[in-house]
């Protein structure tokens, strides 16, 4: 057996110090104190890849620091002075970063940064938060230092934006949609008229099953429908407004507008019905639906759906302490009619839907990816229209 190579070992020891020493570092900046046995990560949260900001909320666009080798700062803009609070005459004497490195909310940050870019040569990112001065809610800021040409340089952008919309939409939308929201520098919460496409679709006689089973069944078959519901939803880039019980509402054009979205509306309400059928025929299958029931109500929880296109009014609509992004006004009446006026495993939309979709095949014919054929059901009555309304029904 060989004797240890004594220089490898002192290398290996050097290098487990080195570990050792950015591991505290990074363990008194996550916990705003001196690193401990145990950790909580308090209001810093490390984060990786993030995509750089386009828009800020609090006004403060990129704020950088410069230091030279030795952690002095050589360079500060404006910005990043106010950010922390610190003259210019402070920054003319060219301070060492510890010196001014005092945010309470994030204690150590630039100097912990600096140091952990420099050792792993590569860029080294925080994500920290604080509650605004002003409303109190929590403020995002995201750090950033990297090293090129012997000079480190720290960056700090309000990212609040970009962390109140995906926090928000992800509920809502697909993944897919969330990266293009994050993309623009568009308010998605602003309110704005546009045309757009709106879908409403329930179980039938969902009343009538609920007084018939025990609320174990109840809550079984409503799981698996939102469950149906979602996967559809996210296949179609929809968005998801509501579920007020066995009521589901999705937008189609919001929160980014698009050609497609009374097709897309459409295709939504065919892959829902197709896989509603399947799931319904499974409820009954094993037994969840009562004989009874079914005798009685031949069409118990199957889905009838209402989809309607027009002017909408969009936003986020309520209280702070209550509010909801959604959309308001006749047309959104008129798809919820439809969806009350559809038999079960049926799908109703109006001519305006109909047009739309004609539109929309003649100017993207390559995008229509499924057959689409309506005709002409009935004409309605709707409170507040004066001529009836003409409803046509999807072949399915």
């Amino acid at each position: 057996m060989s004797k240890p190579d004594v220089k490898q070992i002192q290398e290996q020891l050097e290098l487990l110090q080195k570990e050792n020493e950015q591991l505290r570092r990074k363990l008194q900046l996550v916990t705003g104190g001196p690193a401990t046995g145990s950790m909580t990560l308090g209001s810093l949260t490390m984060v990786g890849h993030t995509r750089a900001p386009q828009a800020t909320i609090a006004g403060l666009s990129v704020a950088y620091l410069i230091v030279d080798k030795s952690f002095r700062v050589i360079k500060m803009n404006t910005r990043m002075s106010d950010f922390i609070g610190v003259g210019k005459q402070v920054i003319d004497g060219k301070p060492n970063i510890v010196e001014i490195d005092t945010l309470e909310w994030a204690p150590g940050v630039f100097q912990t940064l600096l140091q952990d870019a420099l050792e792993s040569a590569s860029e080294e990112t925080f994500e920290a938060e604080r509650p605004s001065g002003v409303s109190g809610k929590m403020e995002y800021f995201q750090f950033k230092a990297v090293w090129v040409g012997g000079q480190g340089t720290v960056t700090v952008e309000d990212v609040t934006r970009l962390k109140v919309t995906r926090q928000f939409f992800e509920r809502l939308v697909s993944p897919r949609i969330v990266e293009q929201l994050l993309d623009t520098s568009e308010d998605p919460f602003s309110t704005d008229k546009r045309k757009m496409t709106v879908l409403f679709g329930d179980l039938r006689n969902f009343t009538n099953f609920c007084e018939a089973v025990e609320g174990k069944v109840v809550q079984t078959v409503f799981n698996e429908f939102f469950e149906v519901c979602m996967r559809a939803i996210d296949a179609n880039d929809a968005t998801l407004d509501k579920f007020v019980g066995d009521q589901v509402m999705c937008l189609f054009g919001a929160p980014i507008p698009e050609n497609g979205h009374a097709y897309h509306a459409v295709k939504l309400a065919t892959d829902l019905q197709q896989a509603m059928q399947a799931t319904r025929a499974r409820w009954i299958e094993r037994g969840l639906v009562p004989e009874a029931l079914l005798a009685k109500h031949p069409e118990v929880l199957a889905l009838g759906i209402g989809i309607n296109t027009g002017d909408m009014l969009l936003g986020l609509f309520g209280s702070e302490r209550a509010n909801q992004y959604t959309v308001l006004g006749h047309h959104v009446n008129l798809a919820a009619r439809l969806c009350n006026f559809a038999a079960g495993n049926e799908v109703l939309a109006t001519l305006g839907t109909v047009q739309e979709i004609s539109r929309f095949a003649k100017q993207y014919p390559n995008e229509i990816t499924i057959p689409i054929k309506f005709r002409t059901k009935a004409q309605i009555e709707v409170k507040g229209v004066a001529e009836p309304v003409t409803v046509a029904t999807l072949a399915l």
